[in-house]
């Protein structure tokens, strides 16, 4: 067979070169106690946060289901089925009755009512309790309805649903 280079070509001194060796990989997992206890006390935390956002998602379930049977109700008074404007103040005691207590909510009528739902939520302006009555109590006079601006019942006990604070003795 015939050599294509000779021993005399290229450069000496690499002749003589010695490839280095790789060191060990360092391992990414940590060496010192100090390490663990600081990756233990991230993953409680971890844990503890996961934990808590689950129980506020459990806790506010009466809301969310509160605010889909008021869609369905908004879709049947949509489809002209004036009976669903009866649904709403049992809608409202409900939710109040969830957020608060049986105890707080469940005896209360009129104006007391009215000033307990004020505290749950006292950012928000009084809810109209005494039309939300009269449409869950009175005869469905077409004439009477067309006083009442459903929307803005509507609106108002959906926007009480959403922003207002369970009591925290009740929590």
């Amino acid at each position: 067979m015939n050599k294509v280079f000779d021993s005399t070509w290229g450069n000496p001194v690499l002749r003589s070169f010695i490839e280095p060796e790789f060191p060990e990989q360092i391992s990414l997992w940590p060496q010192t106690p100090g390490w663990w206890l600081l990756l233990a006390l991230i993953v409680v935390l971890i844990i503890r946060t996961v934990w808590r956002i689950r129980q506020r998602y459990l806790a506010n379930r009466y809301r969310r289901e509160a605010l889909a049977e008021l869609s369905e109700i908004k879709l049947r008074l949509k489809e002209n089925s004036k009976e669903a404007v009866r649904d709403i103040a049992p809608l409202l005691k409900a939710t109040a009755v969830a957020a608060a207590g049986r105890e707080a909510m469940s005896n209360l009528q009129g104006l007391a009512y009215a000033q307990a739902l004020s505290e749950l939520a006292p950012d928000e302006e009084c809810l109209p309790i005494e039309q939300l009555e009269y449409l869950a109590y009175a005869p469905l006079v077409e004439e009477e309805l067309e006083l009442i601006d459903l929307e803005a019942v509507i609106a108002d006990v959906e926007r009480w649903i959403i922003r207002h604070r369970v009591q925290d003795s009740h929590a």
